[in-house]
């Protein structure tokens, strides 16, 4: 196999579980596209980012030695690049937006100040009390 981590390939969709897609490559290459890899955003049909038929561009993310397999990403592919196409030709790419759905890592920092000034105001409140 030529793919070096870090490369953009495009595969073909060949089978879809409700957790991955399963992509080949024209080099006979396969690879898993979890869905943790394909948005930031709560994907409720992983079917709405590919079906058995679609071509689209992924980023490689891991190769297994023993196997050659590929880890993908698509959230990894620079939206300027991106490339999908759906095999039922009445259905688009959904929008993807991060909207309320912001990586935990961003929000994770708001959601510590905000307990750490509920827990202060308690125990100032347990203070006045006494």
């Amino acid at each position: 196999m030529s793919y070096n981590i870090g490369d953009l390939i495009i595969g073909e969709v060949t089978n879809v579980k409700p957790y991955a897609l399963f992509l080949t490559f024209e080099n006979g290459g396969q690879g898993l596209l979890h869905i943790s890899e394909i948005s930031n955003a709560y994907i409720r049909d992983i079917e709405k980012f590919g079906t058995r038929g679609d071509k689209m561009k992924v980023k490689v993310i891991a190769i297994d030695p023993d196997n050659n397999f590929l880890r993908l990403s698509l959230k990894q592919v620079p939206a300027e690049e991106a490339y999908t196409t759906h095999s039922n030709s009445n259905r688009q790419a959904p929008q993807v937006y991060e909207g309320d759905f912001a990586p935990l890592e961003k929000k994770l920092p708001q959601w510590k100040a905000e307990t750490l000034e509920k827990i202060q105001g308690e125990k100032e409140d347990e203070i006045d009390i006494k």
